[in-house]
């Protein structure tokens, strides 16, 4: 009896021992899926904040139309309505530092935020974006105020021209 006693308790062992490394398998297959799936809805909730910022600037006419004053020529506004783009693209940058962050992380794919850099191209030379970020600058971790500064010194360019004056036909 003692033998058979060792065998079941060997046997009983070894199925403990499969049973903890299938475990371990099913628990790494749920961590990838779980870690592509925070990936996409961080992808995801970027994407959205940036979506709605630009249907909210773009549905209203007189908004877009003030906004583009704004980065052409912030002199012709009053002291308010620069405060309102200011503000405005604060939300957006606020965005982007985060977005950032959490490619660095590896949370966000960094892809995101270097297709974000686009807009930063795109307003670089504006007289409303150098406004702001000269009044904004301060509040970002430095780390990214860093970052922005260098992009602000580099020389891609963004072919749309879509901040660009365009003369009349």
């Amino acid at each position: 009896m003692k033998v058979n006693l060792k065998k079941i308790a060997l046997l009983v062992e070894v199925l403990g021992g499969i049973a903890i490394l299938i475990s371990l398998v099913f628990v790494g297959i749920q961590l990838k899926e779980n870690t592509k799936a925070t990936r996409s809805a961080t992808a995801t909730a970027t994407i959205d904040t940036m979506t709605n910022w630009y249907v909210t600037m773009g549905a209203n006419g007189e908004t877009s139309d003030s906004f583009y004053r704004f980065l052409a020529n912030t002199e012709s506004m009053t002291k308010a309505e620069r405060i309102q783009h200011i503000y405005n693209f604060h939300g957006l940058f606020l965005a982007f530092q985060n977005s950032y962050y959490l490619s660095l992380e590896g949370t966000l794919d960094e892809r995101i935020p270097k297709s974000l850099n686009q807009v930063i191209y795109g307003v670089k030379d504006q007289p409303g974006f150098k406004l702001y970020w000269k009044s904004r600058k301060s509040i970002f971790f430095e780390e990214y105020r860093n970052y922005v500064d260098e992009l602000l010194i580099s020389n891609d360019i963004v072919s749309d021209g879509v901040y660009e004056e365009k003369d009349s036909d």
